[in-house]
């Protein structure tokens, strides 16, 4: 295999899986005494050999524990993802106030969509419409009524129909905000170490039920914190997911700098 061709990005993020490796052998030390020392002592591997397998097992270990953490975040997320779907499902035009309805970002994304763009309508209000709706029938002929109330109705569904498009393509550019593919290699860096800090953390607690000499106040702490930064990663995402107007500064930076292209 020809790892000059791999990114060096991914394999930072693997080779810093060797941090929950490291924390799992040293609390199965722990849970086990003498067992490293069992290892060091043997006589026919060299010093250098020796540290080479405990850094290889830690590199398998801590890349299996991230990616056990991985399928149980995805595991959760499904569900979790579902309901706030189901939450989040209203049709567009129900909201009285939508960031797909500002000005700006309206022309900013037809320029970028070209043909692809929805007509810039506005949705007609209930009041509105209503009083179209008196003005056709109190000012027009009756035999022109039927075909001016038709086309009344088919401008307000056109309206509507344009709404859910222009939301669509929101959501589309909302999502392309919260997961970028054109991160950046510090950012690949930081998020690899935080996560595998964090899969660390997480083996500590869960061991220090098992084992009584993990739980020092030197072990459980820093676990407890790098635990919480995982969790408001996690809620920061959702709170980001779900809010829409979150990303509307960014999208039309976005939009205005052409850093990211529509399909």
């Amino acid at each position: 295999m020809d790892f000059s061709k791999f990114p060096l990005e991914k394999l930072v993020q693997y080779a810093a899986g060797v941090f929950p490796g490291m924390v799992a052998l040293l609390v199965f030390n722990q849970a086990a005494p003498g067992s490293l020392g069992w290892f060091f002592a043997l006589g026919f591997l060299g010093y250098r050999t020796k540290l080479s397998l405990i850094v290889l097992a830690a590199l398998v270990i801590g890349n299996t524990l991230t990616a056990f953490l991985t399928s149980v975040l995805r595991w959760v997320a499904g569900p979790v993802g579902f309901v706030l779907g189901l939450l989040d499902s209203k049709p567009s035009h129900i909201y009285l106030t939508a960031p797909w309805r500002d000005p700006t970002w309206r022309t900013l994304a037809r320029n970028r969509l070209g043909t692809q763009a929805p007509s810039d309508t506005h949705l007609m209000s209930e009041e509105a419409f209503d009083l179209r709706k008196k003005v056709i029938s109190e000012d027009l002929p009756e035999e022109q009524r039927p075909f001016a109330l038709e086309e009344l109705a088919k401008e307000r569904l056109d309206a509507v129909k344009d709404d859910e498009r222009w939301a669509e393509w929101y959501e589309h550019y909302h999502r392309i905000v919260l997961f970028p593919r054109d991160q950046d290699f510090v950012w690949h860096v930081q998020n690899g170490l935080y996560y595998n800090l964090e899969a660390a953390a997480l083996y500590v607690l869960i061991s220090a039920i098992l084992v009584p000499s993990v739980r020092q106040w030197w072990c459980i702490v820093p676990s407890i914190i790098w635990v919480l930064v995982l969790l408001s990663e996690l809620h920061w995402q959702v709170n980001r997911l779900l809010n829409k107007w979150s990303t509307l500064h960014e999208q039309l930076q976005d939009l205005s700098g052409g850093r990211r292209n529509a399909p």
